[in-house]
């Protein structure tokens, strides 16, 4: 069995989460709307992965892509948009009923996502690590970025009263993007500072990657339905009736689950199970607590 070729990545399934990312956030808040809000957001997922890419030097874009300027694959930039979009939609579904506990239950579905993700695209050599990190090859540290990017913006947008110009959405957006990667930058280069990567072994690695799974299996399991949804980004994601959001993530972690059993290699097959248990037990529960039309 061997792994679809990278132009599939690109070209099928970035497109295809993207496209059900915007639709249910199309129902949500309106077709304008929910363009400036995905168009906001690949754009501040190619500006964090450009500017990551010249100030940490840590990684970078093989050359199997097709669209990627600057040397940053726009297909990636969409996926960061939609998984944002669609992990803050169940969160609010889990019924977290603080902004900041909307965000860091959406960065842990993400996390929970990209500890299989980030692998995979290595080993099919769609990004590569320079030196390679403790977690498959993969640096903790990217980890750690992808908590701040994630619940940075969630917890911006919360901010927000929902009803507003389309001029201030995206003017406020612009403004929350740049602090989101200023505390990248922030948060990257102390991790850099105080060594923590270069102490880390494989077994942190694991023990980290379990802990995560295990929270994110703990929050499917005390899901509580939104007695009020709030009137902010979240809130009307939430109450929309549609299971888009839930079917992009699956999407996704079903897709990379394929690639490392057609890897073949075992630590990456383990890796698979537990990623789409957690993913997967997620969007069941936050399914569940979908509005029904």
């Amino acid at each position: 069995m061997s792994a679809p070729p990278a132009w599939a990545h690109e070209l099928l399934l970035a497109p295809a989460v993207l496209a059900l990312a915007v639709v249910h956030a199309r129902r949500a808040l309106g077709l304008p709307r929910a363009l400036v809000e995905a168009g906001v957001l690949t754009l501040y997922g190619y500006a964090l992965e450009w500017i990551a890419i010249r100030a940490f030097r840590a990684h970078d874009y093989a050359g199997a892509w097709h669209v990627a300027p600057g040397g940053v694959p726009v297909a990636v930039a969409a996926v960061w948009a939609s998984v944002i979009l669609c992990t803050l939609t169940l969160a609010a579904r889990l019924g977290l009923r603080t902004a900041g506990g909307r965000a860091a239950a959406a960065a842990l579905v993400a996390l929970s996502l990209d500890l299989l993700m980030e692998p995979v695209a290595v080993r099919l050599g769609l990004w590569r690590w320079t030196p390679p990190g403790a977690w498959l090859g993969v640096p903790l540290g990217n980890f750690v970025g992808w908590a701040v990017i994630v619940a940075g913006w969630c917890l911006g947008v919360e901010r927000d009263p929902c009803p507003a110009p389309l001029v201030r959405v995206a003017a406020r957006r612009a403004v929350l993007a740049t602090a989101s990667i200023a505390a990248l930058l922030l948060v990257g280069w102390a991790w850099r500072a105080g060594g923590v990567e270069r102490a880390a072994g494989a077994l942190t690695g694991w023990i980290a990657a379990a802990g995560v799974w295990a929270l994110a299996l703990f929050l499917a399991g005390r899901r509580r339905p939104a007695a009020a949804w709030p009137d902010t980004l979240a809130g009307r994601l939430g109450r929309t009736a549609g299971l888009a959001p839930e079917a992009a993530l699956v999407i996704l972690v079903l897709a990379f689950a394929a690639d490392a059993v057609a890897d073949g290699d075992g630590a990456l097959r383990v890796v698979a199970a537990m990623a789409a248990a957690a993913v997967g037990f997620v969007s069941l529960a936050s399914g569940r607590s979908a509005p029904i039309t």
